[in-house]
């Protein structure tokens, strides 16, 4: 799938699990062993009818700009150096980073060794609490990669250097040092739910390593595990093993999305909460955290770094959410996300709508507010993992409107990628842009809209002629019933810009003049010579499955057209003609006079049909009609295989019990994830894995998925390691079945590798 369907149309429908279904889900995710978590059943069946509602015609879920009117969390970046304090804080890896950890435990210890007393040094690192975390990736000594066999060091350290790691299972075993005798520590000191290197030094006076002392050390980890609503099968659309209430099937995920909520929920272990904020489950909007995730993978988006308690959760949760241009957002009493994304509007609000003439318009943001140009920093791998600036992200147009530069500098605490922080930066400068806030007070019957919800604001009164906007925060009077929306404007074009598509910013957003008043007021686009057209342009969301067919009903859509001189309907007459261009739809033009418009079909993610009018020869008008695929959780396939082995040849052999047929296509995108931890009962060795498919059940060639994934840690007796693989490829034209199949080698050392528990294949279609 090319990036702008990619980028713009997958994210106008990335609500794959869709509120919808929230009736039918909600009771399904009610968690039986987290304590003080509350089912769902206080929900009423008339809130989860009307987000529903509203829900199948586009995304309830908010896409407002980050920095409108919350506060930001203060920079606090991942910590670099080893932490060193009598009661230290708490630290948490999300994600693929380095950190220095937290000290534990450090001493000296040893018989005197040529000369040298207490030659062997014993360093206890915490890296991650709320464990397990995926994997340790590699360790570091003045931020250059150290490599192991097994537990000992090779190369310049080898014979100097040894560690024991542990990844924070639930129930660990102490970590153990090399040279034994290190005090005030026994197999007691296990650690459990938290990852940690003990890292083992001896000093030679004659072999002179450390002759400077310990280097600043550190290492590069997969962190802890997550909860994506995606991959349980009893969340509406969802399909895989995982369980809101058992955090045990939780997985290794970088989506913001998906570290978010499980911040949110919080990581229990035993009954006590380890890390995070502990909200019950009917106090979270789950379908906003999806939705968020679906648009996250859409521009791939990633968090990685490290949070830290105690300390300020709310910040926490901003800082993960910020890695997706989101934030949490309270609506009805539970807590939510808002983001940007492509939108549709939902409904026109008119001066019928009003309970109230009496609408407050902010024609513009505070000028202190309105930066022109950000320059974003983030953490760069490249640059030993420090917090760098990156290029500035500055929009040409807004500097020419303010007169001069206005910069500011940003920090991301949690986003490792330059692409990420510049997109992220774009969406900060263009929502300061937008109109708010706009206060709109309204009868009764628009309390179903709430916030998230894109109106479009056909107030020329109030200079808002045809201005989409989307709803932040809705107050309802009970007295009254009056309900009064507080929403900010959504320039389409912005989208585009953020994501790097286009290289030209939406202009700013301004109140409409007397005149373009008067042009919007009767809702017909006004030519030349008095010429006017009705209908003049329209937008309409395609609900589709989540693989993009449309769903029954859609089509055909049709319109016809009215022309006007002055007063005169000229719509049949002889010298008023109609001509069609189309994109990415089947439409053409017909009735009398050839000016009815039906469209019978859409062939992407976008579509527009575009009727131009001519009066003797001379154009007079355009309408644009455009088409936006608007995609569901629907038509989910996936397959998991629990029987797989380890095959300890230096070759590659399959290791599952058998191919895994899967219904695929078509289109849509074709996922594998694989979770095979394994043991080595004799020596050490490390084990590399593919997966392949064929087209053809039964016979037929395989054909590599991907390059092969290597689990660089590895398994030595006594100490387990895993290897992950995430991999996907688009999925084929036509509906088909297509087999798939795991196979391993050992690539590195000569252990006997066995499979452990949990080890599982899955392959899932969307």
């Amino acid at each position: 799938m090319s990036k702008a369907l990619r980028t713009v149309a997958v994210i106008a429908g990335a609500v794959a699990l869709t509120v919808a279904t929230a009736g039918a889900g909600a009771a399904l995710l009610a968690p039986a062993g987290l304590a003080g978590t509350a089912g769902v059943a206080g929900v009423s069946a008339a809130t989860l009818s009307t987000v529903a509602t509203i829900a199948s015609v586009a995304s309830t879920v908010a896409s407002i700009g980050a920095q409108m009117t919350a506060k930001k969390p203060p920079a606090r970046g991942t910590i670099n150096q080893v932490i060193i304090a009598a009661e230290p804080i708490a630290p948490c890896i999300l994600g693929r980073t380095y950190s220095g950890g937290v000290l534990r435990h450090d001493v000296g210890y040893g018989a005197k060794l040529k000369k040298v007393p207490n030659p062997y040094r014993g360093m206890v690192i915490e890296y991650s609490v709320a464990g397990p975390c995926d994997g340790l990736e590699g360790m570091y000594l003045d931020y250059a990669p150290v490599p192991f066999s097994g537990d000992a060091a090779t190369g310049y350290y080898s014979g100097f250097l040894y560690r024991s790691v542990r990844t924070g299972l639930w129930s660990e075993t102490a970590l153990t040092p090399h040279w034994s005798g290190m005090p005030n520590w026994t197999s007691a000191h296990k650690l459990s739910s938290k990852a940690a290197i003990l890292w083992n030094a001896k000093f030679d006076r004659d072999g002179k390593r450390f002759a400077s002392g310990f280097p600043a050390s550190g290492a590069v980890w997969r962190g802890v595990m997550g909860y994506d609503a995606r991959q349980d099968s009893t969340f509406p659309g969802g399909s895989g093993p995982q369980r809101i209430n058992d955090q045990a099937t939780w997985t290794y995920s970088e989506d913001p999305g998906v570290q978010a909520i499980s911040y949110v929920l919080g990581r229990i272990r035993y009954d006590m909460m380890m890390f995070g904020v502990g909200l019950p489950l009917d106090a979270i909007i789950v379908e906003d955290f999806v939705a968020l995730s679906n648009i996250c993978q859409a521009n791939g988006w990633k968090v990685g770094g490290v949070i830290y308690e105690p300390g300020d959760r709310w910040a926490n949760l901003k800082r993960i959410l910020e890695a997706g241009a989101a934030e949490p957002m309270w609506r009805g009493g539970r807590l939510g996300v808002r983001f940007n994304a492509p939108r549709v509007s939902i409904y026109t609000l008119t001066e019928d709508d009003l309970a109230d003439p009496d609408v407050d318009v902010t024609a513009m943001q505070p000028w202190g507010a309105r930066m022109n140009g950000i320059r974003p920093k983030y953490r760069s791998e490249a640059n030993k993992w420090e917090y760098v600036q990156s290029d500035l992200v500055s929009i040409a147009s807004y500097v020419t409107e303010d007169g001069e530069q206005k910069v500011e500098e940003v920090q991301w605490d949690l986003v490792q990628d330059k692409d990420q922080v510049a997109q992220l930066a774009a969406y900060r400068l263009l929502n300061a842009r937008e109109l708010a806030p706009i206060r709109v007070p309204c009868k009764p019957h628009m309390r179903h809209f709430g916030p998230g919800d894109m109106l479009t604001l056909d107030l020329p009164e109030h200079g808002l002629g045809g201005v989409d906007a989307v709803i932040i925060k809705r107050e309802l009077d009970p007295a009254s019933m009056v309900v009064t929306f507080t929403m900010m404007s959504e320039s389409a074009g912005k989208h585009d810009f953020a994501l790097g598509r286009t290289g030209t910013a939406p202009p700013t957003p301004a109140l409409t003049t007397g005149e373009e008043r008067d042009e919007v007021s009767d809702g017909v686009d006004r030519g030349a010579d008095g010429f006017s057209i009705a209908p003049s342009s329209w937008v309409r969301a395609i609900s589709c499955t989540y693989a993009g067919v449309p769903k029954s009903g859609q089509f055909p859509l049709s319109a016809t057209y009215y022309v006007y001189q002055g007063s005169e309907d000229i719509s049949e007459d002889p010298l008023t003609t109609y001509s069609l261009t189309t994109s990415n739809c089947v439409a053409a033009l017909g009735g009398a006079n050839n000016r009815v418009l039906t469209i019978s079909s859409i062939a992407a993610d976008r579509a527009t049909a575009q009727v131009t009018i001519r009066y003797d020869g001379t154009a007079i008008g355009v309408a644009n009609v455009s088409l936006t695929k608007v995609r569901d959780g629907g038509s989910v396939n996936s397959a998991t295989d629990t029987t797989l082995s380890i095959n300890n040849s230096a070759t590659y052999g399959p290791v599952n019990g058998g191919p895994l047929g899967l219904a695929v296509g078509p289109d849509g995108l074709i996922t594998a994830q694989v979770n095979l931890p394994y043991s080595a009962s004799v020596g050490s060795a490390k084990l590399a894995g593919k997966i392949q498919y064929r087209t053809t059940p039964g016979s037929g060639s395989w054909t590599d998925l991907a390059a092969e994934v290597q689990d660089d840690y590895g398994a030595t007796v006594g100490e387990p390691s895993v290897l992950s693989i995430d991999q996907s490829i688009a999925g084929p034209a036509s509906a088909t079945t297509w087999e798939f199949q795991l196979l391993t080698r050992r690539y590195l050392g000569a252990g006997t590798l066995t499979v452990d528990a949990d080890a599982a294949m899955t392959i899932g279609w969307n």
